[in-house]
C-alpha cells in the first residue's frame, strides 16, 4: 500500500506493497490500522475522500500497480545498465578529451612559437636583409668557392610587395690574402647595393613604392632586381667572377644586365682588363670589332638590326662589355644594341693567343 503525500509529493511505501511485489508467493501482511481502514472500507463505514491527504488502494488496484511496478523494475534496471555503460563511456571519452585537449594545448604552443618566429623573421626582414647559403660547394682552379644571397624587400602600407632585391655572390672558403679579399670586396658590394635602392628622392625602392600605390599597378606584378654568379674563372693570374641580373620595373619584360670584375690572385686586389692584356686598348678594341663584324657578315639569320654593323664600326669601348673564360676574352653586345630583345647577349670570344698571351 502506497501514501502519498500531496503537500510534500514523499512517497511512503508500506510492508504490504513490498512484500506483494518483492515476495509474491508470501501471504500479505498489512498494518494494524492498515487492516482496520481496509475492513471498514469494505462495510462501507469509511468513505474516501479524494481531498484527504492519505487515500487507500483497493487489492484490484493492487495487482494493477504491482503489474505496473514489474515494468517499471525492468524498465529501471535497463536505465541502470545505460548509465553504468555510459559512465564507462564517459570515462573513455573522457581520457580522449583529455588526451586530445593536450595535443592541443601542445600544437597552439607550437604554434605560437612558429608565429613568434616568423614574426621575429619578419621584423628582422623590415630592418636588414636575409642571408641565405647555398650548401654546396664549388670550384674554378685551385679555389672553393660557395654562393651566398642576400634579399631585401619594400611594401606599401597595406602589405603589397612594391621591390624585392635578391643580390647572390660567391664566398671563398679558404684562407689566402686573395680570397678573404674577394669576400671582403662581395660584402661591401652586397651592402652598398641594397643602400643604393634607397638612395635620393628618385631612388628604385620611392619609385617601385609610389608605382604600387598607384591606380594604374592594379594586377601588375612587383618590381624586381636579381642578382646571380653566372661565371667565376680562374685563368691567367686572376679570378673573373661574372654576374647576371634581371630588373623589372614594369611593362612586357624587365631588362637583363651583367657585372663582371677581376681580381688579382696574388692579394685579391681588382684589377682592369687592360692592365691584364699586354696590348693596347685600341688593339683590343679593333680584334673585338673584328669578330663582330665577322659574325654579323656570317651569320645575317640571327636577325641583327639593319645597321648593326655601322654601330659596331663606331663603337669605341669593348672593355666595359667582357668577361674571362678559359678560352679567351668575351666580348658582348648588350640586347637591343645591335639585335632585338630576343637575341639576348649577343656575344664573340677573341682567344687568349690573339690578346698576346
Amino acid at each position: 500500500m502506497i501514501y502519498v503525500n500531496k503537500k510534500t509529493s514523499s512517497i511512503k511505501r508500506s510492508r504490504v506493497f513490498f512484500d506483494s511485489m518483492i515476495m509474491p508467493g508470501r501471504k500479505k501482511r498489512c498494518l494494524p490500522d492498515c487492516r482496520k481502514k481496509e475492513k471498514q472500507h469494505k462495510r462501507g463505514k469509511t468513505e474516501h475522500n479524494s481531498m484527504d491527504s492519505d487515500f487507500i488502494i483497493t487489492g484490484k488496484e493492487r495487482r494493477i500497480m504491482r503489474k505496473r511496478w514489474k515494468i517499471i523494475a525492468v524498465c529501471a534496471a535497463f536505465l541502470l545498465s545505460l548509465t553504468a555503460g555510459c559512465g564507462a563511456a564517459e570515462d573513455l571519452n573522457t581520457v580522449d578529451t583529455d588526451t586530445a585537449e593536450d595535443a592541443v594545448t601542445q600544437e597552439s604552443m607550437d604554434a605560437g612559437e612558429e608565429s613568434t618566429a616568423i614574426a621575429e623573421e619578419t621584423a628582422e626582414e623590415s630592418t636588414a636583409a636575409v642571408e641565405e647559403t647555398t650548401e654546396e660547394s664549388l670550384t674554378t682552379g685551385a679555389y672553393t668557392y660557395h654562393l651566398e644571397t642576400e634579399e631585401m624587400a619594400w611594401n606599401t602600407s597595406d602589405g603589397e610587395a612594391a621591390l624585392t632585391v635578391t643580390l647572390e655572390y660567391p664566398v671563398f672558403e679558404g684562407n689566402t690574402e686573395a680570397e678573404e679579399a674577394i669576400n671582403t670586396f662581395y660584402r661591401s658590394w652586397a651592402a652598398d647595393k641594397l643602400e643604393s635602392y634607397e638612395a635620393g628622392t628618385d631612388s628604385l625602392a620611392e619609385g617601385a613604392l609610389e608605382f604600387r600605390e598607384s591606380e594604374v599597378s592594379a594586377g601588375a606584378a612587383p618590381w624586381a632586381d636579381d642578382y646571380s654568379v653566372a661565371v667565376v674563372t680562374a685563368v691567367q693570374g686572376v679570378i673573373s667572377i661574372r654576374q647576371d641580373n634581371y630588373l623589372f620595373t614594369g611593362g612586357a619584360h624587365g631588362m637583363p644586365g651583367r657585372e663582371n670584375h677581376i681580381f688579382s690572385e696574388t692579394d685579391g686586389s681588382e684589377v682592369t682588363l687592360a692592365s691584364l692584356l699586354p696590348l693596347s686598348e685600341e688593339e683590343v678594341n679593333g680584334l673585338a670589332r673584328e669578330a663582330f663584324l665577322s659574325r654579323i657578315e656570317e651569320h645575317p639569320e640571327d636577325g641583327y638590326f639593319e645597321d648593326a654593323a655601322d654601330t659596331i664600326r663606331a663603337k669605341t669601348d669593348f672593355f666595359s662589355q667582357s668577361y674571362l673564360t678559359q678560352e679567351g676574352v668575351v666580348f658582348y653586345a648588350q640586347p637591343y644594341e645591335i639585335g632585338p630583345y630576343a637575341s639576348g647577349f649577343i656575344e664573340v670570344t677573341v682567344p687568349w693567343e690573339d690578346l698576346g698571351l
